[in-house]
């Protein structure tokens, strides 16, 4: 279960910064005084070398990360601690494992944060090309959840 880590560092005087954890998620969340998110960072499989991170932030929107690998001839592969954008996020088990997982972090943003997973599952047509197929992973989604699988929105 996430838990708050109490005591983080507050960088930016206009915007509260919280973090929640547990042994798969790290949930960093910005807030404005009126307590409206402004920026989240879900970091997913954290610890490990497949770590990723979905960020969103307000006016921007979405992106995905995925640490960065660099090769060094003598150890070969290995993590660099950066990010870059990339990777696909694994959309049905990071929401499954969120929501099984939430239960420390406050209702309203446990909300939100579903609410920004279930937009970033579903990307509006109108950012589609005309005559652009619907990628095959929104097409298992759709077909898992019980949607129309033809692309078509409601």
């Amino acid at each position: 279960m996430l838990r708050e880590i109490r005591g983080v560092d507050q960088r930016q005087p206009a915007h509260l910064k919280r973090w929640f954890q547990d042994d798969f998620f790290d949930l960093f969340v910005w807030q404005d005084r009126a307590a409206d998110v402004v920026r989240f960072q879900l970091c997913y499989e954290r610890d490990t070398q497949r770590e990723r991170a979905l960020e969103w932030r307000r006016g921007r929107g979405f992106q995905h990360h995925q640490v960065r690998q660099r090769y060094d001839e003598s150890r070969g592969a290995e993590q660099s601690g950066d990010m870059e954008v990339g990777g696909v996020l694994p959309y049905l088990l990071v929401r499954d494992k969120f929501e099984n997982a939430a239960g420390g972090v406050p209702p309203a943003l446990h909300r939100f944060i579903m609410e920004k997973l279930s937009e970033y599952a579903r990307p509006s047509r109108r950012f589609l090309r005309p005559g652009a197929r619907v990628p095959r992973w929104l097409e298992r989604l759709r077909r898992r959840e019980g949607q129309d699988s033809s692309g078509e929105t409601g």
